[in-house]
């Protein structure tokens, strides 16, 4: 279904429950109810926020926030729920509904009707509870129910005066969450025997371990690297900086003035390959570390539910991606030096032209550098002796090669990851609001079985649970 039409169905259904006041009373009385309200107004936020959902151009849940909170007398802290869809909303729709229907009898043309004009003033005017309204309506909905008959539980059931005729529906359904004691089956997107995809890849699993594999080794090399540019360093020392070295006497002026009483200069490995070292690299080494350990685990766990086994979520392929290019573009001017670019002479040049000589415009800097070009290449040829840079290299290659492949398995696994199937989800759809209906009538309908996966395959990948879960409790046993 459309998510303005859900989002138009759900504000009419807030509108028709504080219509009447009978059932705004019951707000007081009933709390599931007023959960199940709070619950709607969120999913408001939902289509709001993440489909653009409006109703006469205007945004209705926090309308109806303020009617609830009107209503109840009490702080309400209304919060836009993560990761659900609007099928979901529906789903709460459908639930609220029924939950009405059952409990407090209320036709259903009553709940769905949209035949009057709604406005912010509507929602204002039916945000308020009289005294008289209390006595009248609180009254009768604390009459006492009657109590159950003692009867064989293996038998029969007992009568407890609220037989709704949604019997046939309770079964096992009701142990999976249903907040309406088991009188409405889950919704099929809810149901772990439905596979919203179209494919099902077989190399799954393999992709996953190989995208892991590949974005720890990028990490690992990655930490490594960048504590090796932090902690190894050449001191530039005064004596290597001398008319006899090519360096210009006016330079060596400011170079003696600039070090003061000190010995020398530091030049990281970092430095001499065109990479900061400073604070904020500090600062992307612990972030990169902490999320790659998170994506690395959140890929190669194994699967929590059914759709699990087949798919790899968007979030745990952007994310990575984005690290992979923030590596890149920090480690650019490294992956310039394995492929041959000169990648410390400007560094230096800049460096002792601008920070030490204090040259201010591009003219200087040129003249600077024509007059220190021999004092520059003589320190650069110090620093490739001292530098063990064929092992850098290497170290380099390999990173930049976990790259490029931590990046292909992202691709393959974008291209391979299953795709909604949307005449599926919209059969689904269309099978409950039937079997919704036609309970509503007092007739049962049983959902199409052949959207849902073969009970065998459910079976095996349960049962793959639970041994999980009792080898995890045999280990934790042994340890003890």
């Amino acid at each position: 279904m459309e998510a303005n039409k859900i989002y138009q169905d759900s504000i009419f259904l807030l509108a028709n429950l504080i219509k009447d006041e009978k059932l705004r009373v019951e707000l007081l009385n009933d709390l599931e109810l007023k959960k199940q309200a709070i619950e709607l107004v969120n999913d408001l936020l939902i289509l709001e926020i993440d489909e653009n959902c409006t109703f006469k151009d205007q945004k209705w849940g926090p309308i109806f926030g303020k009617a609830l909170v009107n209503i109840t007398k009490e702080k309400i802290k209304f919060v836009k729920p993560e990761n659900k869809k609007s099928d979901e909303v529906l789903s709460d729709t459908t639930y609220l509904q029924t939950y009405l229907f059952n409990n407090h009898k209320v036709a259903r043309d009553l709940l769905t009707d949209q035949s009057y004009e709604l406005t912010e003033q509507f929602v204002k005017d039916n945000s308020k509870i009289t005294e008289e309204m209390k006595e009248k309506y609180l009254k009768t909905a604390e009459k006492v129910q009657p109590e159950p008959e003692v009867v064989d539980k293996n038998k029969e059931k007992p009568n407890t005066g609220q037989s709704t005729g949604f019997e046939n529906f309770a079964g096992a359904q009701s142990a999976q969450g249903n907040p309406f004691m088991g009188s409405v089956p889950l919704h099929p997107l809810q149901d772990i025997r439905f596979y919203p995809y179209i494919s099902k890849p077989k190399y799954t699993k393999w992709l996953k371990l190989g995208l892991g594999i590949g974005l720890g080794i990028c990490a690992i090399f990655y930490v490594v690297i960048s504590i090796l540019f932090k902690t190894t360093f050449f001191s530039i020392n005064k004596d290597l900086i001398s008319i006899e070295n090519g360096w210009n006497s006016e330079f060596i002026s400011k170079w003696t003035e600039y070090l003061g009483k000190a010995n020398g200069l530091k030049w990281t490995l970092g430095n001499f390959l065109g990479v900061a070292t400073n604070g904020t690299s500090y600062f992307y080494l612990i972030l990169i570390i902490l999320m790659m350990a998170w994506i690395v685990f959140s890929i190669t766990q194994p699967p929590k539910t059914y759709r699990q086994k087949f798919l790899i979520p968007g979030i745990n392929l952007i994310i990575p991606g984005m690290f992979l290019i923030m590596m890149i573009f920090n480690f650019a001017n490294p992956f310039g030096f394995i492929f041959g670019n000169d990648v410390h002479t400007e560094a230096i040049q800049r460096t002792f032209a601008i920070n030490i000589a204090g040259v201010k415009n591009s003219e200087e800097l040129n003249t600077w550098i024509k007059d220190n070009a021999n004092g520059v290449t003589n320190l650069i040829n110090e620093m490739k002796n001292y530098f063990n840079l064929t092992a850098m290299k290497a170290l380099i290659w390999v990173f930049f090669i976990s790259i490029i492949i931590s990046g292909l398995f992202i691709i393959i696994v974008l291209a391979l990851n299953p795709r909604m199937d949307r005449e599926k989800i919209a059969k689904a759809n269309n099978e409950y609001q039937t079997m919704i209906s036609e309970a509503m009538q007092g007739r049962k309908y049983e959902i199409d079985p052949s959207i849902y996966e073969p009970q065998e395959e459910i079976d095996a990948f349960l049962q793959e649970l639970k041994d999980r879960k009792e080898k995890h409790i045999k280990k934790d046993k042994d340890k003890d």
